[in-house]
């Protein structure tokens, strides 16, 4: 008995050993990267007997940074636990392989991982896969990041059943602050602003007729998601610094849905929206809109100014000058309606169209040219705009008196006929560069005369939008109801 005590006693010596040594070389291959599922498997099993797991494993190589090692083994165990499938998405997004990211956060929400789910939606809301939203949210919609998400989503979309349907969850939820900020955007209110098609008119009339602002103009700013009303705030905080900020007056962003504008134009097109939908709308009491959408070329057709939700303060500004009247001074196509003949009057704060080469007496030249430019009374007598030439006369300030204010040649008209476009400084401005500055002899401009050259107001785009339907009689009743001089 004793001698088989003994040999009992040794075997079971001799196994724990080899159990010893198995771990080892087990963990070793663990640490480089080459252990085997089968492998795996075994140590697993083990796991009652060494006093560790997996997940233990994992955390150990994280902090060690061996990022190779914990990759190799996170694959394999991210099958049966869900938790690792979600740390392997967020590896792969934060190294922006994104369809590895995807296929993880996948495998962590079939295993009921809900961080996952809100992951693998934020994902997809970025890839604009947003049919794929819904189905992963809706089932934890009790979730407070689901919620949002799902208000993002459904603001992005234009979805107003989801906007009502959940909106008192969302003001009852943690998430207050947002319901507060939707409400400033009136989203809530979409409903009790949009008008039944009956009596739009006399109704948008009633509207426009109750302006109380200060300022020369008033901007009513829309926007089609979330990302665009928080860019719009974020434009009027900053407009607010700005020196024109006196004259024109922006108003908080409201929510509109981007079908309701329908608009048609591609990425890499000017912004073009259909105009007529603002006849649905009683709540607005600016003479302009200003519409921010997901993308586009930012401009500013005649009531309407287009931008999109990236564009900076500069862009703003620059578009917003045209409202009260400045024109680019970077050429325009070379059909522009501005450059196909000379002026009959004066059309803007900054530029002129005018000849570039005159006959006659020179003191009578300058009398009628400076008649019309608007600028006339800032031009010195010493301030010379006629240079002899071959022909006669050549318009233009030279370059000895690049300091005065004169006429000064603008690239406005470079592709235009014969005819050329005169600003009234020499240098470059944010007419031609958004990120240049608007100069100061601008705004004295402008206060020369604060109510010329307006572009008019939005409701000539609505009538514009009802000609090119065959709607003349509603095209003309829009315009009669325009209170805006």
């Amino acid at each position: 008995m004793n001698t088989f005590k003994k040999l009992l006693i040794s075997l079971v010596i001799l196994i724990l050993l080899s159990l010893f040594f198995l771990i080892v070389s087990y963990n070793e291959k663990i640490d480089n990267a080459d252990i085997t599922r089968k492998q795996l498997d075994v140590l697993e099993s083990l796991d009652l007997f060494t006093a560790t797991n997996t997940d233990e494993r994992l955390a150990k190589l994280q902090a060690e940074h061996n990022n190779k090692a914990w990759l190799h083994l996170a694959q394999y165990h991210a099958e049966i636990s869900s938790n690792t499938a979600y740390q392997l998405g967020l590896y792969f997004l934060k190294n922006k392989d994104l369809s590895s990211a995807i296929l993880w956060f996948q495998s962590a929400v079939r295993q009921e991982h809900i961080e996952a789910r809100l992951a693998l939606s934020t994902v997809y809301f970025d890839l604009q896969k947003y049919s794929e939203i819904q189905p992963l949210l809706l089932p934890i919609i009790s979730n407070e990041k689901a919620l949002v998400l799902l208000y993002r989503l459904a603001l992005y979309q234009g979805n107003l059943s989801f906007i009502d349907t959940y909106k008192s969850k969302l003001r009852q939820s943690e998430n207050t602050a947002l319901y507060k900020e939707l409400e400033q955007y009136s989203v809530f209110s979409h409903n009790k602003d949009a008008l039944q098609n009956n009596n739009v008119i006399s109704i948008n009339l009633k509207s426009t007729s109750a302006l109380t602002s200060n300022c020369s103009v008033d901007v009513q700013l829309f926007a089609t998601n979330l990302a665009g009303l928080r860019h719009g705030r974020a434009l009027i905080s900053s407009f607010k610094q700005h020196k024109l900020s006196k004259y024109i007056c922006l108003q908080a962003p409201k929510y509109i849905p981007i079908q309701a504008v329908n608009c048609q134009h591609s990425v890499v097109e000017k912004i073009s929206c259909n105009a007529s939908v603002w006849l649905t709308r009683k709540d607005i009491t600016a003479r302009y809109i200003g519409l921010i959408v997901e993308q586009g070329k930012a401009n500013v057709d005649n009531g309407i100014m287009y931008i999109d939700q990236n564009d900076t303060f500069d862009v703003l500004v620059h578009e917003l000058s045209h409202f009260i009247g400045f024109v680019d001074e970077y050429p325009l196509p070379k059909q522009h309606q501005k450059c196909q003949q000379v002026q009959g009057e004066a059309f803007s704060h900054n530029l002129v169209v005018l000849s570039e080469s005159y006959q006659g007496n020179k003191k009578s030249l300058r009398e009628s040219i400076l008649s019309q430019v608007p600028w006339r009374s800032l031009i010195k007598d010493t301030t010379p705009i006629l240079s002899k030439s071959e022909q006669g006369w050549q318009l233009a300030t030279p370059k000895a008196h690049q300091d005065d204010i004169g006429l000064f040649i603008a690239d406005t008209c470079l592709n235009g006929s014969n005819v050329q476009a005169f600003k009234p400084i020499s240098g470059r401005t944010k007419l031609e560069y958004f990120e240049l500055a608007l100069p100061e002899i601008y705004v004295n401009l402008f206060l020369l005369a604060p109510r010329h050259y307006l572009m008019p107001s939005y409701h000539y785009n609505i009538s514009q939008n009802l000609v090119e339907k065959g709607e003349f009689s509603d095209a003309i009743k829009v315009l009669q109801v325009t209170l805006f001089d």
